[in-house]
């Protein structure tokens, strides 16, 4: 059976894959607008793409958020495209290039919404008694530290905290669940410090080798939407 360290290189290996495949197919399709109606504009825009691939990897490789940014932008560029060649010039060759351009960026956008990758931040939030988290403590071999939970989805989470941990280490979180505790083993899959003197921020991937996990990681689900509906209320109640 495969790991969950095996499952994330194999996702990491088909993020760089569709990346290559993405930039091929919106080159391979300015190119054939070229052969078709040569125009300046349009090696110049040849000769922007092909710079353009190099910044837009390292937003992916450095986990910018700016790569949301760029991808928003490239998703209308390439609607606009897919309508502009299908409806108003006829090329229907060239659109379905564009056509599976947009369906790669898509499915690239799914994969790299994870918390393993880009956890939610609510930046908007300058006060941290409505935030979107949930106060934890994280058992790492005999230690355990205080942490916060700061996004919950996909059976991945995020948690925020001081220490230093290993890619690849197993840990415990534990969140009180009313008058219960939710315990959950985790797999360490990604490491991030976004400002110096702030938590370092871990990308977990929860463990489901058994039933009562599930049950527990569904638990743990609750308890987070319940959490933040407390907050949103609460600071609504203020207003």
């Amino acid at each position: 059976m495969e790991t969950i360290e095996q499952t994330f290189k194999s996702e990491t290996k088909t993020i760089k894959f569709l990346m290559r495949a993405f930039f091929f197919l919106i080159h391979l399709a300015i190119m054939t607008e070229i052969v078709d109606n040569p125009k300046f504009k349009l090696g110049v825009r040849l000769a922007f793409f092909l710079w353009f691939a190099k910044p837009y990897y390292k937003t992916i490789k450095h986990r910018y958020y700016t790569y949301w940014t760029f991808s928003v932008i490239l998703f209308f560029y390439l609607l606009y495209k897919v309508y502009e060649q299908y409806y108003v010039l006829n090329n229907d060759h060239i659109a379905i290039l564009y056509i599976l351009a947009t369906v790669i960026l898509v499915f690239k956008m799914y994969i790299l919404s994870s918390p393993l990758y880009y956890p939610q931040i609510s930046w908007w939030e300058y006060d941290f008694r409505y935030r979107d988290d949930l106060k934890i403590s994280v058992k790492s071999n005999e230690n355990e530290f205080s942490a916060r939970l700061t996004d919950l989805r996909r059976q991945a989470g995020c948690v925020a905290m001081f220490e230093d941990l290993k890619l690849g280490e197993e840990i415990l979180v534990n969140a009180a669940l009313d008058e219960d505790n939710v315990l959950l083993r985790c797999i360490v899959m990604s490491k991030r410090r976004d400002v110096i003197g702030r938590p370092l921020i871990y990308g977990v991937q929860f463990k489901f080798d058994s039933k009562s996990n599930k049950k527990r990681y569904v638990s743990l689900e609750r308890l987070w939407k319940k959490q933040k509906n407390s907050k949103r209320k609460m600071k609504f109640a203020h207003v």
